[in-house]
């Protein structure tokens, strides 16, 4: 047993599914070779396929019992559609139903591998939850598909549950679009309800959950059977109502699972995308904390500083102290800020520009045209001044053809562009700092920078917000 567990472990979850598939059409064709009626089996199989790749996938308990409702009722229909299909084309009813079932089965093994996707990163491995306590979930789910697979099986023997009376008080529930609208907007209102409710116990949840489909089903079943509101017909017999509350019930529990899972997946979703913007944030925080410590930068400050001392020039030295004190009061004040105005970045930007000209003298030029209207508007702290820090870092900065840097503002967007006069001796460009840039935007307009660059100028284009 231990081995064969480990084998399981081992596979990947593409192996597992068509495994999987092939011991599915097995077991259809020696079923069907012995006249033994193979849905229960099938069904026991099915849900050790959905368990095995929820496990895998790291799905945890409630949306694995979901996955087994949903899973096999779709797999019913599919199965039996696909049957239908496929009989066209094949003349053995053997080779019929080992397809069918070999198709469907791989159809819903990828189905629920497809689903994983909708709420974690593509790029991340899976990686196995540890499960919760609440494996009831799982049990009562496999359960109730038992139940109903068996039931299904039972009542069609019987004479008065025939297939097409079947189809006919489901065609009454599927007729009647008020019913199933209702039907629809209660489940998400009590889906939506119950997430807003954490701190219910699981024995109150339960409870109200099963008194939920109880009354839901018996509601819609009923609204069904008297026409309501189109008509008012008391013509249904009981028997016809039982049957019409199994069908409807079989509806609510898939519909209830679905909305389920959907909302499930909406708000993993809603989670994953905050928790990657606080890792961004945080990345681009300790981008700008190395920007305070630059040593470098520091070690160029404290020169120019030290020139203007030897050579006496007071007030040039006590204007360059206030600057560089202006430039780190604005980094640290807005260290945790996510978006500040693009006036305050602006004057930030300005003392940064005057103490590099201090430094480079007429080596380069800043040209600033910027509406009134745009300096109103928002945008990512520090971003202008990194782009600046790029153009003279990567390129020549020489009096005799200086490097020219033009900030624009249009269209609720924001330039910064240099021509392009690349330095022999530059450093490989990381694009660190403009990956951060670019994400910070991504996370918190979902917007994204435009970068061009031609055989004369480099340009960067950042959204105002």
């Amino acid at each position: 047993m231990r081995s064969v567990t480990t084998s399981m472990r081992s596979l990947k979850v593409s192996e597992i599914i068509h495994l999987f598939a092939v011991l599915h059409a097995a077991v259809a064709l020696l079923c069907r070779l012995s006249g033994v009626n193979d849905e229960l089996v099938l069904t026991l199989l099915t849900i050790v396929l959905i368990v095995l790749i929820c496990i895998r996938r790291g799905l945890n308990v409630e949306l694995t019992a979901a996955s087994v409702i949903v899973v096999n009722v779709i797999g019913y229909l599919l199965g039996t559609g696909g049957a239908r299909l496929i009989g066209h084309l094949l003349s053995s009813p053997l080779a019929v139903h080992a397809v069918s079932t070999f198709l469907t089965t791989e159809i819903l093994g990828w189905g629920i591998v497809w689903f994983t996707k909708m709420f974690r990163r593509s790029d991340e491995a899976p990686r196995p939850r540890a499960w919760n306590p609440r494996i009831w979930m799982l049990l009562t789910a496999v359960g109730v598909i038992f139940v109903l697979r068996l039931l299904y099986v039972e009542l069609l023997a019987m004479p008065s549950f025939s297939t097409d009376r079947l189809y006919r008080v489901y065609d009454l529930l599927a007729s009647n679009s008020v019913a199933l609208i209702l039907l629809l907007c209660v489940n998400i209102i009590y889906v939506r309800y119950l997430r807003r409710h954490p701190e219910w116990s699981v024995p109150f949840k339960t409870l109200t959950l099963l008194l939920f489909i109880v009354l839901t089903t018996l509601g819609v079943s009923l609204l069904a059977a008297l026409r309501l509101p189109f008509a008012f017909d008391r013509g249904f017999s009981g028997l016809e109502f039982f049957q019409l509350s199994i069908i409807t019930l079989l509806v609510e529990m898939t519909l209830y699972s679905i909305i389920f899972m959907a909302d499930y997946a909406l708000a993993a979703r809603s989670v994953l995308h905050a928790e990657r913007g606080k890792v961004h944030q945080a990345q681009f925080l300790y981008m700008k904390l190395k920007q305070q410590v630059n040593p470098h930068f520091l070690f160029n400050s404290l020169n120019i500083l030290d020139c203007l001392v030897c050579e006496q020039r007071t007030e040039q030295a006590s204007a360059y102290i206030h600057k560089l004190a202006g430039i780190y009061r604005y980094m640290l004040r807005n260290e945790a800020e996510t978006l500040v105005p693009l006036k305050e970045e602006m004057a930030f930007v300005e003392m940064y520009i005057d103490l590099l000209q201090v430094r480079f003298a007429d080596g380069f030029r800043v040209h600033t045209s910027i509406a009134e209207e745009a300096l109103t508007r928002r945008i990512v702290p520090c971003s202008v001044q990194l782009l600046i820090e790029n153009a003279i870092k990567h390129n020549v900065v020489d009096t005799a053809a200086p490097l020219e840097i033009r900030i624009e503002s249009a269209d609720g967007t924001l330039t910064v562009a240099n021509n392009l006069r690349p330095k022999v001796s530059a450093p490989p460009s990381t694009q660190v700092g403009l990956n951060y840039i670019r994400q910070q935007y991504l996370d918190l307009m979902n917007k994204p920078i435009t970068i061009v660059r031609t055989d004369t100028e480099y340009r960067i284009t950042l959204p105002l917000l």
